[in-house]
Order: structure tokens, then C-alpha cells, then sequence
């Protein structure tokens, strides 16, 4: 019977294995001909036309062709697709000087993006507005992230069956103590820093005051600066939105026009008629829409004859880690690419965008030498995202320049290690009795079955000083601060966006687009082209991914459960936080 459910269970597996890759390959191939089949068409543009802003096919780090399906389990490692936030920016951008762009219709309901993500586009459209043309956004509900980025219109409009949805940010971390307690499962956790809490949920059932305080912290400061920017932008008394956060977390369209978070409480059809209105009575199937993919679309193919000169952009997004591969910051991928662009005359400049949690120290370090020989040779410009921190700010600590944006977490310099346990599992609960045998003391040093012993532990925390150590002397030779003033800084601490430009760990606030212009000024180019690293994440590319194993014994499959449950072990300059656990 063990064997039959072994062999079923490797049959069903394989199966849903085969069928996902049907289905990727058979999407992948419409996609292909449909690319095909338009590569020769180029998008016109209608005089005085209506940029139409919606968010259905999603925002992505970067362009991608790749499906938003959320059915996809996270352990694929697949990314989500959607149109990347600079284009959509960049385009808002260059419509603000096109005569043919008369004004942005705007409609957000779809909105899910990161922070940092809606902060550029919503910059954009702030400079689009400044231009002297209008912006009008309609929805028929606004989520939170909809209506931040709503106030950069000159006109809200909403259903009147909407509602507005504001209730603040909040951050949620699950403790697994008495779950581990209770499957004889124990971690051993080694740290340098107060703030640095890894692997605090292995081994509490609360959390520290310390990671509530910077949780708590960063949470209030990124709030201060969205409700801070609504209510400027709505011409609402400073305190507006907390008082209207804390009356409740949905406010109906009536009284969102008569708090004056909304200007009009209109049906679609009414909205239709007043852009008609604007178009001196244009009915609705004639008026000039034009779909902002289009438009980057149109753009990408008017282009003036291309320029020799390059700037460059390298998206680190992900966990910081050793070898080659995709999907994450692979320290001999990246540190490869640097050495090519130092290397190549045409590229001008660099600008690295961090959307890292950090992770391997050793994979930090090999980047960081890259980009540190890198930028004595032309600019690096860090751009930050949503997170650039542990590892993430090691890398980013290199460059010539950093920008951040008010909303970024950052900093985290410290370092942690987390071991873990399951003797007890074994013997108490399952009823295994592990036997082993070495050659030496520390032979078993990496079995998950046996605990860590004083001398093995005092091994580890020897490592982790040593890394501590040069963690800090990094950063403070990177940015030419005194030693102890970045061990003031460090402990683990994270730090906000506006709390790093204020205490030296960043340079000055902007997006991916301000680090582009920065590092044209110091490049000296008012024209260029953009190369990227790594390329999007196509579906084809799908075909290419290595051939796993899919014939897996019921041990190994509880084992890898158990090391997904876990994370992975080794000491790691990492946030000590699935960086998922913050809404907004």
C-alpha cells in the first residue's frame, strides 16, 4: 500500500506538472503570435486625445507578458505580470509636452501595486497636471491604494453606490513557539543587533518590543506621508484622514463628497457625458480614448533614430542569494552583468533598482565589489522600492548616489542565524530514532536532527561578529560616515525612506525616473538610450526553465514542506520579516 501511494501520489503530481506547462506553452504561443501579428502595426494617435489610465492588466517591476493569476502557487516563483510602473510613468511623463495629449481620464479601481510603485506614477501625474492639463479620475469603489493615488486629480469622481476605502497601514507577523512546542520542533537563533529580530517568530509567541517599536515607526512614518499628501492634495485641515480613519475604514460616496474626499458623486454614464461635454458634445463611441499601453507602445516605436550612448538599468528584485539562475539577485548573474557594463563604453551610466529584502551575505559582498569598481569608472544611481534593506542596503550602499522614496524601508544593517531542530519530532512524535555517526565533532553539523551545541553555536557567533563587522565597515567606507555613526544606525534597525535621508543613509527622495535624469546630469548626456537587466519574464521563457524532478519520495516531500515552513538556514543579512506581511 506504501508503495501505491508513493506511486499515486508521484503520478497526480507529475500530471498537474505536465498540465501547467501545457498551459503556460499554449498561452505563450498566442502571446508570441499576437506580438507577431502586431510588430508591424504602429499605434496612431487622435489630435487632442484622452490618455486612459486603468490598472486591469496590472503594474509590474518591470513589462511582462506573463499572466495575473492568482492561483499560482508562491513556491514557483513566478512573477506576476502587468505593464511596468516606469513606462506607465514615463509615458504620463512625456504626455504632459505632447500637444497631441489633451488630458488623462484616470481609473484606479484595480489598483495593486507597490508603494513605491503608485508614489511614481502619481508624480507623474502631479507633473502632468502642472502642464496646465487636467486629470479625471473616476471609479465606481476607490481601495486605499485607488484613492492615494487619486489626489493627484484635478476631479474625483465616484458611483454613487461607491465607497472609499481608508484605514491606515498595518503590518501582521505570525509566531510559531507553541505550534513548534507542540511538534517538538526547537530554533536556535544567533544575532548582532537589538533590532535585527530573525528568527524571533521561531522562538516567541509574541513579538519583542523592539520589532514593534521599528514596525511601528516605519508604519506611522510612511502613513505621515500619505495622508500628509492627500490632504494637501484635497485642500483638507492636516488631520483630516486620521479623523476620517478612525470613524470607520469605508466611507459611502455621499459623505465622501461632503468631506470633500470626492468632487462628484456620479454614475459611468454621467461621467461619459461630461467628458462629451468637454468635446463640446462628442458622443461617447467617438471620443479620443487612447489606452496608456498604447501609447508607451506608440512611443517605444517613434522614437528618434537611436543614440549610441546607453544608460542602464539592473532591476535587483527578490532575495540576495550564491550561484546563477532567475527570479532572484543571483550574486554571479549580477556581478557579471556590472563587470559588462563597466566594461562597455557605450553605457554611460547605471542605475540599480532595489526591491530587496537582502539575504546572503557573501552574495551581497560579491555584488558590492562589482558595483563599487563600477562606480569608480561612471555613476551608479540606487533607486529604492517598496524594500531595500539588510542586504539590500549592503549592495545599494556602493553606489555614487542613493534615492529613496518617503514610503522605502531601508537599512536593517545586522546579521542573523537560525538552526533548527526536530530531534524531538522524530522520537516523540513520529516514533524515528536518528542514529548517526561521525568522523569528527561537527560532522553533523547541517542535519536538521540534531541540536547545536554550545561549541557549534559559539562557532556561529565568531561568523556572525565577523559579518557584523564588515557589514558596517562596508557601508560607513561606502558612504564616507564615521564607523560609529553607522553602528548607531545598525543593530538591525529599519529605517523609513525619510528616515534615511535625515540620518545619511540615503541621498536625496525620488523614483526610478528622477535616477534616471540624476545620472544623465552626471553623466554628462542629454541623450541616451535604455538597456535592462534582467530581461522581463516572458511566458516562452518558461520552456527554457531547468527540468525538475518530478518523481519524489513522501519523506522528501515532507522534508522540503519543512524547509519552505522553515526558510532557509546559514547566517543571512535578511529582513526578519516576510516583507509580505505589511498592507497598505
Amino acid at each position: 500500500m506504501k508503495d501505491f501511494l508513493k506511486t499515486l501520489a508521484a503520478v497526480i503530481l507529475g500530471s498537474a506538472l505536465v498540465l501547467m506547462t501545457g498551459f503556460f506553452l499554449l498561452v505563450g504561443s498566442l502571446t508570441t503570435m499576437i506580438n507577431l501579428g502586431l510588430a508591424g502595426t504602429v499605434p496612431s494617435i487622435p489630435g487632442n486625445a484622452i490618455l486612459h489610465i486603468t490598472f486591469e492588466e496590472g503594474v509590474a517591476t518591470q513589462d511582462s507578458d506573463m499572466p495575473s493569476l492568482g492561483f499560482l502557487p508562491p513556491g514557483l516563483n513566478i512573477r506576476q505580470g502587468g505593464t511596468g510602473f516606469l513606462g506607465i510613468a514615463l509615458a504620463i511623463e512625456q504626455a504632459a509636452v505632447d500637444p497631441s495629449i489633451r488630458m488623462i481620464f484616470l481609473d484606479p479601481q484595480y489598483l495593486n501595486a507597490q508603494m513605491t510603485h503608485i508614489e511614481e506614477i502619481r508624480n507623474a501625474l502631479i507633473l502632468f497636471r502642472q502642464s496646465g492639463k487636467p486629470v479625471i479620475s473616476y471609479a465606481a469603489a476607490y481601495s486605499q491604494q485607488a484613492y492615494y493615488l487619486a489626489t493627484a486629480a484635478d476631479k474625483v469622481i465616484i458611483n454613487p453606490e461607491g465607497n472609499i476605502t481608508l484605514q491606515g497601514f498595518s503590518a501582521s507577523v505570525n509566531y510559531y513557539k507553541d505550534l513548534f512546542e507542540r511538534l517538538g520542533l526547537e530554533a536556535q537563533v544567533i544575532r548582532h543587533g537589538s533590532f535585527k529580530t530573525g528568527g524571533e517568530p521561531f522562538t516567541a509567541n509574541r513579538m519583542s518590543d523592539q520589532e514593534r517599536t521599528q514596525l511601528a515607526t516605519y508604519l506611522s512614518t510612511a502613513w505621515e506621508h500619505w495622508s500628509a499628501g492627500m490632504e494637501q492634495a484635497r485642500h483638507m485641515e492636516e488631520g483630516a484622514i486620521d479623523r476620517l480613519c478612525a470613524r470607520s475604514f469605508l466611507t459611502d460616496a455621499g459623505y465622501a463628497k461632503e468631506t470633500g474626499l470626492a468632487d462628484e458623486v456620479w454614475h459611468q454614464d454621467e461621467t461619459i457625458s461630461y467628458l462629451s461635454s468637454v468635446y463640446e458634445g462628442l458622443p461617447e463611441r467617438k471620443l479620443p480614448f487612447v489606452p496608456v499601453q498604447n501609447y508607451i507602445r506608440y512611443l517605444e516605436m517613434n522614437r528618434q533614430k537611436p543614440v549610441r550612448e546607453k544608460i542602464a538599468i539592473v532591476y535587483a528584485s527578490g532575495d540576495i542569494t550564491m550561484g546563477k539562475g532567475t527570479g532572484q539577485v543571483f550574486a554571479d548573474e549580477y556581478a557579471s552583468q556590472f563587470r559588462q557594463y563597466r566594461n562597455d563604453t557605450t553605457v554611460k551610466a547605471v542605475v540599480l533598482r532595489i526591491e530587496s529584502p537582502g539575504g546572503d551575505p557573501m552574495a551581497a559582498g560579491i555584488i558590492t565589489r562589482e558595483i563599487q569598481l563600477t562606480a569608480m569608472e561612471k555613476p551608479v544611481i540606487v533607486s529604492m522600492g517598496d524594500v531595500a534593506a539588510s542586504g539590500g542596503y549592503w549592495i545599494a550602499s556602493a553606489a555614487t548616489r542613493i534615492l529613496v522614496q518617503p514610503s522605502s524601508m531601508t537599512g536593517s544593517i545586522g546579521v542573523y542565524s537560525i538552526f533548527f531542530n526536530g530531534e524531538k519530532t522524530l522520537s516523540d512524535i513520529l516514533e524515528i530514532c536518528n542514529e548517526t555517526v561521525d568522523t569528527h565533532p561537527y560532522s553533523h553539523f547541517n542535519s536538521l536532527y540534531h541540536r547545536k551545541s554550545e561549541q557549534e553555536l559559539q562557532i556561529v557567533r565568531e561568523q556572525i561578529e565577523s559579518v557584523y563587522e564588515r557589514f558596517v565597515e562596508t557601508v560607513a567606507s561606502n558612504r564616507h560616515m564615521d564607523r560609529q555613526v553607522v553602528e548607531n544606525l545598525a543593530e538591525g534597525r529599519i529605517w523609513s525612506g525619510k528616515e534615511a535621508l535625515t540620518n545619511g543613509l540615503a541621498d536625496q527622495q525620488g523614483g526610478l525616473s528622477d535616477a534616471l535624469r540624476v545620472a544623465a546630469g552626471m553623466a554628462g548626456i542629454a541623450d541616451y538610450r535604455l538597456v535592462t537587466y534582467p530581461k522581463p519574464f516572458r511566458i516562452i521563457d518558461m520552456i527554457k526553465l531547468p527540468a525538475r524532478k518530478t518523481t519524489l519520495s513522501v519523506e522528501n516531500l515532507i522534508e522540503r514542506q519543512l524547509l519552505d515552513l522553515l526558510g532557509e538556514g546559514g547566517i543571512r543579512a535578511r529582513l526578519p520579516f516576510d516583507e509580505k506581511s505589511l498592507s497598505w
